[in-house]
């Protein structure tokens, strides 16, 4: 197993590297903390020309919900899953405009209304986003990657 690590300087907000990328399921604040699944869009291609992030790659986060704004917001540590590497970032959750987080709606189906209830009185709203939407990944701060054993590897 080896490791990577990089850092992302301080640079222009619109330098700032960006991932395309949307929603495997629908994110909702049923759970306090909310997970969110993705993919990647696109593919994130280094200053080099080689692809660092290819599209398709698997990508786990986790949100919160902003019962004022309706949305679900998320900054922290998210992680990428591309071929057999596992790259770490702290990122910021951005809708298509660039603004913070997810704009969520009233609407979903199945599920449980006595859990949305729940998170009604927890957080004083339900917010509701629809799998497949698009959204993108402000990187930040550091980037690890790391190598995963193959499950053959003893």
């Amino acid at each position: 197993m080896s490791m990577y690590s990089v850092y992302v300087g301080p640079e222009t907000e619109e330098k700032k590297p960006k991932v395309r990328c949307k929603t495997v399921r629908a994110v909702n604040n049923i759970d306090l903390y909310i997970p969110i699944e993705a993919v990647a869009n696109e593919d994130v291609v280094g200053r080099a020309g080689k692809i660092l992030i290819p599209a398709g790659a698997k990508i786990i986060g986790r949100g919160y919900c902003d019962a004022e704004a309706g949305r679900i917001l998320s900054r922290g540590k998210w992680t990428f899953y591309a071929s057999d590497h596992q790259i770490t970032v702290e990122a910021i959750l951005r809708d298509g405009t660039l603004k913070e987080g997810l704009e969520g709606t009233q609407f979903s189906e199945g599920l449980d209304q006595e859990r949305i209830k729940q998170a009604i009185l927890r957080d004083g709203a339900y917010v509701y986003v629809p799998s497949q939407s698009e959204f993108i990944l402000e990187l930040q701060g550091n980037i690890t990657v790391q190598d995963l054993r193959s499950a053959f590897e003893r």
